[in-house]
């Protein structure tokens, strides 16, 4: 199993799941076993999800970690603008820039 390191969540779940299917694991055994394969970003992401939930059973953590790491709107477009290549004039690559830089919401600031 790899780690999840922020990308490509659905493939991870359903690799998780089969590896939970494999290995019998039992439900109240999959979050603890999940938080094994979790990089430390991810890992204090989880831990804060344990803050405000005092349990976490499979159904909340794939809920709570699809909504933190796909669906935000403010995390998609600033992942399409980090990934963000030059395809046509460097005109046309600032406009896209710029476009995508008014719908993030809030830039991580390392």
């Amino acid at each position: 199993m790899r780690k999840f390191d922020g990308k490509d969540l659905v493939t991870w779940i359903l690799h998780m799941e089969q590896y939970f299917d494999l290995h019998e694991v039992k439900m109240l055994q999959k979050v603890r076993i999940t938080s094994l394969y979790l990089e430390p970003n991810q890992f204090v992401w989880y831990k804060g999800l344990c803050s405000r939930k005092p349990l976490v059973t499979w159904s909340i953590f794939t809920v709570e970690i699809t909504t933190h790491y796909e669906d935000t709107k403010r995390n998609m477009f600033f992942s399409q603008l980090i990934n963000l290549k030059q395809k046509d004039s460097m005109v046309e690559h600032i406009e896209d820039s710029q476009k995508l830089n008014v719908r993030v919401n809030d830039i991580p600031k390392k």
